[in-house]
């Protein structure tokens, strides 16, 4: 299978209640002309309906370490959502302990623009790690989507919503997203060598 001409997003699914629901935001993204390549936390395999999800995608489900086939194309953008508590705090903490979490931290480290949805309670939407964490991440230039505090804190926000924070992202400029990363210490920018000046001409002896 050729690369896809339309953004390529990776959606990573955690095991949170709108999980069961994925499929509304596959069908969302399809309609905004994105191929969406679709994995999971290790918690978010079991409540994914694999036969519901798997002809929303033109490319196969990746539940564990074994290549695909045909293999992904490269990721203009990550989702994650829902991101669980536990989600969340391990991406910021760099844990890859599994599947869905190593994309993520790989396309991290290639400065793929990130929106992640926290789907979780209104008391562990006001733990003290949770908040360190989403700064962390919001450091790093993730988008994390965040709801009014005077609104139920911690609900995940709205498909619809997810997928134009995605679209807002795949329509910045690759320099832009580069010099957001590299200001905010992430990633690097390529820069040409300074030329060196031609040496003076030698006096004859």
């Amino acid at each position: 299978m050729t690369a896809p001409l339309s953004p390529a997003v990776y959606l990573v699914v955690s095991g949170a209640g709108p999980t069961a629901d994925i499929a509304l935001l596959l069908t969302l993204a399809g309609e905004a002309g994105w191929t969406v390549c679709v994995t999971a936390t290790g918690a978010g395999a079991a409540p994914l309906d694999v036969a519901q999800v798997a002809p929303l995608s033109p490319y196969p489900l990746r539940l564990d370490y074994e290549k695909p086939s045909p293999l992904w194309p490269p990721a203009d953008l990550v989702i994650v959502a829902p991101a669980t508590f536990n989600t969340l705090n391990k991406l910021a903490a760099g844990i890859a302990d599994s599947i869905g979490l190593s994309l993520i931290a790989e396309c991290l480290g290639l400065d793929v623009p990130t929106v992640v949805a926290p789907s979780l309670n209104p008391a562990l939407a006001r733990h003290p790690r949770y908040r360190a964490s989403v700064e962390q991440l919001r450091s790093w230039g993730v988008q994390v989507l965040e709801g009014p505090r005077s609104e139920s804190p911690g609900s995940m926000r709205p498909w619809s919503e997810i997928v134009r924070a995605g679209g807002a992202q795949l329509r910045r400029p690759l320099v832009e997203r580069a010099g957001a990363a590299h200001s905010s210490g992430r990633g690097w920018v390529e820069q040409e060598p300074p030329q060196r000046s031609p040496d003076p001409p030698q006096a004859a002896p």
